[in-house]
């Protein structure tokens, strides 16, 4: 793939192609996990690096590259068993950059959500940004700016990732061999690797776990987070489909009930569960147990709703 292949983002690919021959020395691809910053960055990087600057796939750097064994070509990200990029990773690069390319007429560097660096490898990092030699090209990939400092922002390109339209959205699933659905046009907020997700067995496993629950739901409990709580420890690592999950259900239910168009529900391949749902509950029930399941919102990950934190939320519901 070349920059001209790459699907979405064409205001930032548009940058990144008349920087080929001199690109900055330094880029932040920033946005929201998912937007396609990793392949956007290896894209161009391969391209820097090809003796055609085409990203050819035939010369010695576009072979090794493919590889990954090319010696003027680094990725570095967090190991997963540390809980941050150190300082130690930091220093590898500097010494690397220090010997200067081999093949290419550039070293690049990507640093892989570069808000995991610690605070002394941002530093250690500054340094090399403020005085970089002319072949270093560093891409750090960012799903979060303000965890980095504002010194390695200012000495860097900051380009931002939106989230994709609907037709390319469907256009990247059809490059990956799936047919676009509409329910998962609507559902993944533009984004390609929520997209992408929906096709996996797990997740739809997953996902008609949790409409199951909900429509077996039959109101005794006064609270939908009650229901679901023997289910936070089966979501820890993925809380946030969870919640999107029963949040979009209740959402397409509740309006259902009120306008009874089949049009506005979101969850299309799920109609007939919508509709069930909606006939054996009030709207008043409905709307009160979307609102109550809400309060989970700010809990990003379930690992840190403690049994205190769900007694008060229980308390809050039962009106004490």
């Amino acid at each position: 793939m070349n920059l001209d292949a790459f699907i979405g983002q064409k205001g930032l690919v548009a940058t990144l192609k008349k920087a080929l021959i001199r690109p900055f020395h330094a880029y932040i691809f920033e946005g929201e996990k998912g937007l396609g910053k990793k392949l956007l960055a290896m894209t161009f990087s391969k391209q820097v690096l090809c003796e055609k600057k085409i990203a050819c796939g035939v010369c010695k750097s576009c072979r090794l590259f493919d590889a990954l064994t090319h010696p003027d070509f680094k990725i570095i990200k967090r190991d997963e068993d540390k809980k941050e990029i150190s300082v130690d990773a930091i220093r590898e690069i500097i010494k690397d950059i220090s010997r200067g390319p081999i093949f290419a007429s550039k070293k690049v560097y990507i640093i892989q959500e570069a808000e995991e660096m610690s605070t002394s490898a941002q530093n250690a990092l500054l340094k090399t940004l403020e005085e970089p030699p002319e072949y270093a090209l560093f891409i750090l990939t960012c799903n979060n700016l303000e965890r980095l400092l504002p010194t390695v922002v200012s000495r860097s390109l900051v380009l931002s990732f939106k989230r994709y339209s609907s037709s390319e959205i469907s256009e990247i699933l059809k490059s990956h061999g799936y047919e676009p659905k509409d329910y998962v046009l609507k559902l993944c907020r533009g984004n390609p690797k929520i997209a992408l997700d929906f096709y996996d067995k797990e997740v739809q496993n997953k996902r008609d776990y949790i409409f199951d629950k909900l429509l077996s739901y039959d109101g005794a409990s006064f609270s939908l987070i009650k229901e679901f709580e023997s289910d936070f420890e089966k979501f820890k690592d993925d809380f946030a489909f969870l919640f999107e999950t029963v949040v979009y259900f209740l959402r397409d239910a509740l309006m259902f009930k009120k306008t009874n168009l089949v049009e506005l529900i979101t969850n299309t391949d799920k109609l007939e569960k919508i509709v069930e749902f909606a006939n054996k509950h009030t709207i008043s029930h409905i709307y009160r147990l979307l609102q109550d399941f809400m309060m989970l919102e700010k809990y990003s990950d379930a690992n840190v709703i403690s049994d205190n934190v769900l007694d008060m939320i229980f308390l809050k519901l039962s009106g004490g």
